[in-house]
């Protein structure tokens, strides 16, 4: 036990004097081996194997399709179509740029997989609009960081893609399971944002039907982009990883063929960011895979489940720690290395606790999104603060309220199993 505490803090040391993640994780590893056997005695082939096999498989070629499809709609601008028919449609209501700001962030999370994705691809035209309407800066920012919190539970999901590698579970599953408590996220976001809406800003005319008309047939062919996705999973045309294909050859020739809003250049600049960003979280993987083994051979998801099952009288309590757990690692982690670190551990506790292994998976990726929009590492934080030049901190305090939405339809989620359930077990029949 001496041996893994020492790992975890070496661990966190590192990670809070600025090493990146996979390093930290890499470094204490070793450290790790230096105590246990030597310095002369590292196994590093066994290291090395352990990074290997933590990214060799199959269903990790998801990864790089939704990194791809989300990158192509973000460079093709295509989310302007769909802002802009959104706009039109609900714009004129009471907060209407915020109502807005979610429905697009929903739609487009079934393009992008990611918060960040969202945060960048959306955010700069998002807050420029409700700046030139006269919203605040603190409800703008709000709004924009919470909504873009979506983009990792609506599928397609890459952070439900790694949990279901981690857990055992079925991936398309598990992707499936995120969309209820997606839409629910996005409702209560919606109700939230009407309510919070600052009193002097400029209210817009309802557009006409001709608008919402010409708007509509801009965004319609974006807007079969999830349907094409979702819909090749939900009839069992296509596995998860071949819809990701398929939506991703459909965004290709949308953006370089039919729009042109996508040069040959800028596809290639694309395929080279994308490659750059999924070796990156393969990298992030691979080193979290040996962590995650190392961990494991201290025996500590076996004395933690021991651990959480003597305090614990009842699986409320147990989700609580779990939950409280989840959400400080999810500060200083980035999602996919929380979820390999994290669910090797968490998901024997759940099992002894006879907590439904779906809804577990939602609870799980809810919480660990909530790191993306908290300090002191939250990525959605960084980049609303850098597109909005708006101060960190306030971003930081802004998104709060919407990330109260996020921890209670994770709540929910496992209050009420059928919310991750429902479609996947439609699918199975």
């Amino acid at each position: 036990m001496g041996l893994a505490l020492l790992l975890i803090v070496v661990f966190f040391i590192l990670l809070l004097s600025g090493l990146p993640a996979a390093f930290a994780m890499g470094l204490s590893t070793i450290v790790y081996f230096v105590f246990d056997r030597g310095l002369s005695e590292i196994p590093l082939d066994v290291i090395a194997s352990n990074m290997i096999s933590g990214v060799n498989s199959f269903q990790l070629m998801i990864i790089p399709l939704f990194y791809l499809l989300g990158h192509i709609m973000n460079e093709s601008k295509i989310g302007e179509r769909i802002f802009d028919f959104a706009n039109a449609l609900v714009g004129h209501f009471r907060g209407g740029l915020g109502i807005v700001n979610v429905l697009v962030s929903m739609m487009f999370a079934g393009m992008s997989g990611s918060g960040s994705a969202d945060a960048a691809g959306l955010g700069q035209l998002e807050i420029k609009a409700m700046r030139d309407r006269g919203y605040d800066d603190k409800y703008s920012v709000g709004v924009t960081a919470g909504s873009s919190l979506i983009g990792p539970i609506i599928p397609p999901s890459i952070a439900g893609v790694l949990f279901a590698i981690m857990a055992g579970e079925s991936v398309t599953d598990i992707l499936i399971a995120g969309l209820i408590p997606g839409i629910l996220m996005g409702i209560f976001m919606i109700i939230l944002a009407i309510i919070l809406v600052p009193p002097n800003y400029e209210k817009q005319e309802k557009s006409s039907l001709s608008v919402v008309w010409s708007t509509f047939k801009r965004a319609f062919l974006p807007m079969l982009t999830p349907v094409i996705l979702l819909g090749g999973i939900l009839s069992g045309i296509f596995t998860a990883t071949e819809s990701a294909a398929v939506a991703s050859i459909y965004a290709i020739v949308l953006s370089c063929i039919i729009y042109r809003s996508l040069s040959l250049k800028g596809l290639w600049n694309v395929i080279k960011h994308v490659s750059i960003a999924s070796s990156s979280i393969m990298f992030i993987l691979a080193s979290a895979h040996v962590f995650s083994w190392v961990l494991t051979r201290s025996r500590i998801p076996m004395e933690t489940a021991e651990l959480i099952s003597e305090i614990a009288p009842n699986a409320v309590i147990a989700l609580l720690l779990i939950g409280i757990f989840l959400i400080v690692i999810g500060c200083f982690l980035p999602v996919a290395a929380s979820i390999v670190i994290a669910v090797p551990i968490l998901v024997p506790v759940a099992a002894d606790f006879g907590i439904d292994p779906l809804a577990f998976g939602i609870f799980v990726i809810l919480l660990l999104v909530v790191g993306e929009a908290t300090p002191p590492f939250g990525m959605v934080l960084f980049i609303i603060a850098k597109i909005s030049k708006v101060p960190y901190l306030k971003v930081a305090r802004s998104v709060i309220p919407f990330l109260l939405v996020v921890i209670a339809v994770a709540i929910l989620v496992v209050i009420f199993p059928a919310l991750a359930n429902l479609l996947p077990s439609f699918i199975s029949t």
